[in-house]
């Protein structure tokens, strides 16, 4: 593991954004993100995650200390803060001296009581869009040097790829699974009813809609308890 007040070599970076790409889910691959921040970037103590779950909203799912959460809390509840315009405004924020800080009022008074002495935080983006931001904490003011920056500027650009890799594969997981459970809800319609695969699915739909119930739901409830809750079959069938 690398020690975060050394700068890490190319080749000890490679091998990190590596591991990024080797966690089996979406969740995992942002807490291996945090872990490897502190590790990998000059002068950071803590580091977390906000990811935007739709627009102007946004949830912190992992962090490395209960500060990175407090931290991101305090910026939800004022409207204001360095991770939510990193996300929103600018790529990357560099706050030196979170207590002397004029452009957060606000919310540095808060921050410096938790305390967060420095905090540097980059925009999680892909040519798909924003995914979040990274920010880096720090317990001491001016901890983050011009290394530090530029080791962040490379590990959180190499961290969005990895995640937006993770979210397509499981994306692509969940759509394959939902085909098949719904191929499974046609076969016991068309056995129990015996109708054609076209006829299932025309049923499912119209059940869908009929019940107010995500299409998806309603054969993943069928292929589960074997209940039929189309209704009765279409006279002539």
């Amino acid at each position: 593991m690398l020690h975060n007040e050394q700068s890490p070599l190319p080749e000890s970076l490679a091998d990190v954004v590596r591991s990024l790409f080797a966690e089996p889910d979406v969740h995992e691959t942002m807490q291996r993100i945090v872990d490897l921040a502190v590790a990998t970037v000059p002068g950071c103590d803590h580091a977390g995650v906000a990811l935007v779950e739709s627009r102007r909203k946004v949830d912190t799912p992992v962090y490395t200390h209960e500060v990175v959460r407090r931290s991101d809390d305090l910026q939800r509840s004022l409207g204001e803060g360095p991770s939510i315009d990193a996300m929103w405004s600018s790529t990357h924020i560099h706050l030196p001296d979170v207590a002397a800080d004029r452009r957060w009022p606000r919310y540095a008074a808060e921050a410096a009581k938790l305390p967060v002495g420095s905090l540097l935080s980059f925009r999680l983006f892909t040519a798909q869009g924003t995914l979040g931001a990274l920010t880096l904490y720090a317990r001491a003011a001016h901890a983050f040097d011009d290394r530090a920056h530029e080791v962040g500027v490379i590990y959180s650009a190499q961290a969005a790829s990895a995640l937006e890799a993770n979210r397509r594969i499981a994306n692509l997981n969940r759509a394959l699974d939902t085909r098949e459970t719904i191929g499974q809800a046609q076969g016991i319609l068309m056995e129990r009813h015996q109708m054609t695969a076209e006829q299932a699915w025309e049923r499912l739909k119209a059940a869908s809609q009929n019940l107010n119930v995500k299409l998806a739901e309603l054969a993943e409830k069928i292929a589960r308890t074997g209940e039929d809750p189309t209704g009765p079959p279409d006279s002539g069938r």
